[in-house]
């Protein structure tokens, strides 16, 4: 089974994802939901009732930047949980830096978030918009300091085994190279992707996205 996580702002939904069960997963909605562990009893359960469900072999968590933050953050709980092999994958996630911080829009103004958003195709319509703007660049800055308070935690508390990442490389927000710093991160096997792509994936080919989910399906079935 496939559980994915959203980067901040985008919808639940990863088209590209087929071929085996699959649950598009919400990040916390604000820090009070991730502090209070709401969030991350509600989503565990979540998964665990549908993998049981399915009776899946496996689990794979997909996340897409501040998503692959979330799925590292459950993915230590959900082993034990399930009792299956549980794998994840990350795409375009900043790895924290020794501070535990990762490039945020946390504290950007609108204009700085419209800035970001018009380079990875958002609609320009909306952008031009200063109502409309405003509500997006809030979302985007709630869903920012999640992010924040994701990566420190991941900086801290994280023990990560294996990992596989997908990094593009016209991902100008975050950079190849702190997707590539994962690799310092992980005590096991480290699997590496660069590719062509913005932030949001835009021009990525779907088979290279979902060759990565293949890859770290079968890494789990080699797992006793």
């Amino acid at each position: 089974m496939i559980a994915s996580f959203p980067a901040a702002g985008a919808g639940r939904t990863f088209g590209w994802l087929s071929g085996e069960e699959y649950l598009p997963c919400g990040n916390a909605r604000g820090v009070d939901e991730l502090r209070s562990g709401r969030w991350e009893r509600d989503t565990v359960d979540e998964i665990v009732r549908a993998a049981q469900e399915a009776a899946a072999p496996h689990v794979v968590l997909v996340g897409h930047s501040m998503g692959g933050l979330s799925a590292i953050r459950l993915s230590g709980k959900l082993g034990p949980a399930l009792g299956v092999p549980v794998g994840v994958l990350l795409l375009n996630t900043p790895c924290p830096d020794t501070a535990g911080r990762i490039p945020t829009m946390s504290h950007s103004t609108d204009a700085e978030i419209a800035d970001i958003l018009a380079g990875d195709g958002f609609p320009a319509e909306v952008l031009a918009d200063p109502e409309l703007l405003a509500e997006v660049a809030a979302g985007v800055r709630a869903d920012a300091e999640v992010a924040d308070r994701l990566a420190e935690w991941v900086n801290r508390a994280a023990d990560i085994d294996q990992l596989h990442v997908v990094a593009t490389r016209g991902d100008t927000f975050i950079g190849t190279e702190r997707c590539t710093r994962w690799r310092d991160r992980v005590s096991g096997e480290f699997r590496l992707v660069e590719t062509e792509g913005g932030h949001m994936l835009d021009g990525t080919p779907p088979e290279v996205l979902r060759g990565a989910v293949d890859s770290v399906v079968a890494a789990l079935r080699d797992v006793v």
